[in-house]
């Protein structure tokens, strides 16, 4: 059986399907060492509450977007390509539903959420 919430989940994102997963080791560590900081800390659980509250920032967004490309089998390269040209020449918005699913997975199964991005 997989484990569903190691398992990278496939997302419709920057004009095609892309994975994403926020549980890879190398990814879990760089959270536990560098965090997300912000309101409420630098936990995922308070990246998780300022996406909630709608006051998530910039970098909130596309962190949780390079690190779940990361996490999902991209070299760092591929990953920083990707967030170039869909995530920071992009008004924030267009990014934060994506960003709020990678970073819910870590919660709860991707098929709770409806597969949404």
């Amino acid at each position: 059986m997989t484990d569903t919430n190691t398992t990278p989940k496939p997302m419709i994102w920057a004009g095609g399907e892309h994975a994403f997963t926020l549980n890879h080791p190398w990814v879990r560590n760089s959270l536990n060492l560098r965090g997300l900081a912000g309101d409420y800390g630098s936990t995922p659980a308070a990246c998780f509450k300022r996406f909630e509250q709608g006051i998530f920032s910039s970098a909130d967004v596309e962190r949780v977007i390079l690190l779940g490309l990361i996490g999902s089998g991209l070299s760092s390269n591929e990953a920083e390509a990707l967030v170039d040209k869909f995530v920071r020449t992009r008004p924030v918005l267009d990014n934060s539903a994506t960003a709020f699913s990678v970073l819910a997975t870590l919660f709860t199964d991707a098929a709770s959420l409806g597969e949404a991005a």
